[in-house]
């Protein structure tokens, strides 16, 4: 098999040549503008000096950026990770930030800034985009309460019918509305939230909602996955997170694992975190626990408390319980693709995740820059096979369930001429490059591989 290239940020149509010449520039002053924001909330001298010397760090950082200077390797390589990133750039040598791999220099963007802050005593632990996500996640009210009602009438019914189990149509049903809910996350219009019964999920009006929302799913392996539940005794059925964006897509998430908990269609949920503020809306651990402690607030959520307080007492209970787990690697902020998921990665935690994966019923991989690093960022042809397009995870014996909303280049397990019908669309609504609708977030892919090929 012959490996393709990565998308380059020099290449215009890769949606990579916007982003790192308009998008990351953004977030930077965004960072300084909330770090100076941070410095007026701090009484300690040092931490504002600090602070100051970190909007400095943050300007040159701009300036070699918007420059195209060479990245350099990391010298405190007593953070963890960072050589990594060394490595790399020693085995591909010069590396532009405007003409570099978009992913290697996307992932190295965040790195340097994290080590600005990491390097500052008074500043190790702040999250210079918790405002942003917390704002977010704020400003998602109307589909937090929608779904906190929707949760509650369904918990009801499926309390009522756990003597006489609830019949496998049913259960599938539920499994496929709350997988698309946590696939779209903020992205979707919550139609699928019109049915809040089990009859209407089953109803033709309830058919007609989800292939609606199905029509902007180019492929749909979710019937494997379903397969593979069903195919472990429930002592078994661990599912792994492999989480994208704290906010509004984790609640999706934590409303997906309630369902497959109450409903006994798996034992276990493992929620996988970064351990350090990444891509701007990344979950961390403790993005979590503000996300639990914002819901229980009512002069944030002032609405629906009893089904808000009942949702938050459901999810801290299964927490409590060992039912829900929260886990973080270091692995997922260094450079390196999903391929390296492998015994022979011992240095960053690779081995250590492909091990525990080995006992997963099921690693549900979350998100765009996952989905890229699934698939290596490459440009793979958009049929290649998604079990081709994940190299050597194929033969993993992981078991992965890729849930995505395209925002990048790379994609793959469409069917022949897909892309090309997608291309000439998206040229027809006057923009330049057809390629770039796979990076509009208006399609989505449900990928799955077995780890068996």
């Amino acid at each position: 098999m012959t490996i393709p290239p990565p998308y380059y940020n020099s290449d215009p149509h890769s949606f990579g040549f916007s982003t790192a010449r308009s998008r990351w520039p953004k977030i930077l002053h965004t960072a300084i503008d909330d770090t100076a924001s941070e410095i007026s909330n701090r009484e300690d001298i040092d931490a504002k000096a600090e602070g100051a010397q970190i909007i400095e760090e943050i300007n040159q950082l701009i300036e070699e950026l918007l420059t195209n200077s060479r990245l350099t390797p990391f010298s405190d390589l007593s953070i963890p990770g960072l050589r990594s990133y060394n490595e790399t750039l020693s085995k591909i040598g010069e590396v532009t930030w405007l003409t570099g791999p978009w992913l290697f220099c996307e992932c190295y963007l965040y790195r340097r800034l994290d080590t600005i802050f990491k390097n500052k005593s008074k500043w190790q632990h702040f999250d210079v985009f918790e405002r942003l996500k917390r704002e977010t996640f704020k400003s998602s009210a109307l589909g937090i309460y929608e779904l906190a009602i929707t949760y509650k009438q369904l918990n009801s019914q499926i309390q009522v019918k756990k003597d006489d189990e609830m019949d496998l149509e049913s259960l599938q049903l539920l499994f496929e509305e709350f997988v698309d809910i946590s696939l779209w996350g903020n992205a979707t219009d919550l139609s699928l939230l019109a049915n809040a019964s089990l009859d209407d999920i089953k109803s033709v009006q309830g058919k007609e909602a989800r292939a609606k929302s199905s029509q902007n799913i180019l492929c749909n392996d979710l019937p494997q996955a379903w397969d593979r539940l069903l195919s472990l005794p429930l002592a078994k059925r661990r599912i792994d997170f492999v989480l994208d964006n704290a906010g509004f897509e984790l609640f999706t998430d934590l409303m997906l694992s309630l369902l497959l908990l109450d409903t006994k269609l798996i034992e276990k949920v493992v929620l996988h975190c970064k351990c350090r503020p990444w891509m701007v809306s990344d979950t961390m651990k403790k993005d979590y626990h503000i996300l639990i402690n914002d819901l229980k607030d009512p002069s944030i959520f002032g609405q629906n408390r009893i089904e808000i307080d009942f949702l938050v007492s459901k999810i801290e209970s299964y927490r409590i319980q060992g039912k829900i787990e929260l886990q973080e690697s270091e692995f997922w902020t260094v450079d390196l693709d999903y391929w390296n998921l492998s015994p022979s990665e011992t240095k960053f935690g690779g081995a250590e995740l492909y091990k525990y994966f080995q006992n997963s019923c099921l690693v549900i991989v979350k998100g765009d820059l996952n989905y890229r690093k699934l698939t290596g960022d490459r440009h793979w042809p958009r049929d290649t096979p998604f079990t081709t397009a994940i190299n050597t995870l194929a033969s993993s014996k992981i078991h992965i369930l890729a849930l995505r909303t395209c925002k990048a280049d790379v994609c793959a397990g469409l069917s022949p001429g897909k892309d090309e019908e997608l291309c000439q669309y998206w040229k027809s609504l006057g923009n330049e490059y057809g390629e770039l609708w796979c990076s509009s977030g208006k399609w989505a892919v449900i990928s799955y591989s077995d780890g068996e090929k």
